[in-house]
């Protein structure tokens, strides 16, 4: 119990840092195209999903993390920008499209970058033999300001002969995530037929501009998912009153998934849409019928499960149950449009390479 709560609070203080970095702009759909950023999400999930089939890997970075990273870098670059800059990418298809490649990139080596400190933490101290060499070559650093563009290139010199980064050659103390390499800006172009105004250096120039944001995070990078992972980790012997199985994080997964195409949701913290998503997922595991509501049940759930995240804060649960009527709303009607099957990173959801994100007769 004691381990899962350093757990939140770390996730917790992580948020708060994210919250102050934010930009304190009013309504986010006054700057945003929400049917174009609808689009770009789920051409992040079709991408990713089929680099996934290709790769093999579960552990890799092409899974439903590196959509909830990409979009997140997606909306704090676009609400950091002045509102004459930000809507220019309202209004310009092409420059929203060289955008969301970028971020795609960019999220996905964020992405296999956090995967490969984590992996490292139990063997930190192992090196011992002298040498300065560290235990994956491919650092987090890379991604910050000046060494994301620099990574990028090299990846592009050597990863078109060999498929693999110059200087990020696996070793056998890596990660298996080391082992799969992050595709180039010429391989994401060719996956998914992007028209000919998208270009490997504009996207390469585009990566410079979007490190180099005050809104690029400079650390780990948390989502709703980190909440649930949190709460699918912990052991049947803990005191906890919220123990997700691995049905109900699924469950909750799809409904963190779902909550990324609601432009009203960009502004709540990812533990209230964490919360949101257990609390609903939790109830619909218990009830089984997703069309019956128990008001007191529903009550009971959000405050457990708010309980567990933050503690006693009849604010915080306040906030969950909006969230909890936008996912019940959106789930609805992505139901009808078969969204969720799209969306569901197992089992995989394409079989063929996608087309670009926004068709030009739009």
């Amino acid at each position: 119990m004691a381990a899962k709560r350093r757990l939140v609070d770390d996730l917790l203080r992580g948020e708060n840092h994210q919250i102050v970095n934010r930009s304190s702009r009013g309504r986010p759909e006054a700057c945003l195209h929400p049917v174009w950023r609808e689009k770009v999400i789920k051409w992040y999930f079709s991408i990713v999903s089929a680099l996934d089939r290709q790769h093999h890997s579960p552990d890799g970075p092409f899974n439903r993390s590196s959509v909830h990273v990409t979009t997140a870098l997606l909306d704090s670059y676009l609400l950091a920008l002045p509102s004459e800059l930000a809507l220019r990418y309202k209004h310009d298809r092409a420059a929203y499209q060289l955008l969301a490649t970028t971020c795609l990139l960019i999220g996905m080596r964020l992405t296999q970058h956090d995967q490969q400190r984590k992996s490292q933490v139990p063997s930190e101290n192992e090196n011992s033999d002298g040498n300065d060499r560290p235990t994956c070559q491919l650092k987090r650093a890379k991604t910050h300001r000046d060494h994301m563009d620099q990574a990028d290139h090299q990846d592009v010199d050597a990863g078109a002969e060999n498929g693999s980064p110059s200087h990020g050659r696996p070793q056998a103390s890596c990660s298996s995530t080391t082992m799969v390499v992050i595709p180039t800006a010429a391989t994401i172009l060719q996956m998914s037929a992007a028209p000919k105004t998208i270009s490997e250096s504009k996207i390469l120039t585009m990566v410079r501009e979007v490190t180099g944001s005050r809104a690029f995070p400079r650390s780990h990078v948390i989502t709703a998912l980190d909440y649930i992972r949190v709460l699918t980790s912990s052991t049947q012997e803990e005191n906890s009153d919220v123990k997700l199985t691995q049905e109900v994080a699924e469950e909750a997964y799809r409904l963190a998934d779902i909550s990324l195409t609601d432009v009203s949701l960009i502004g709540c913290r990812p533990s209230v849409v964490a919360s949101a998503a257990i609390t609903l997922a939790l109830f619909r595991s218990h009830h089984g019928s997703r069309d019956m509501v128990s008001l007191r049940d529903m009550v009971s759930l959000r405050q457990d499960v708010c309980a567990t995240i933050v503690g006693e804060d009849p604010a915080f649960q306040v906030a969950v149950r909006k969230v909890e009527a936008k996912l019940l709303a959106a789930a609805h009607q992505a139901t009808h449009a078969h969204a969720p099957r799209q969306m569901q990173m197992n089992p995989p959801i394409m079989h063929r390479a996608t087309a670009h994100l926004i068709p030009l007769e739009e």
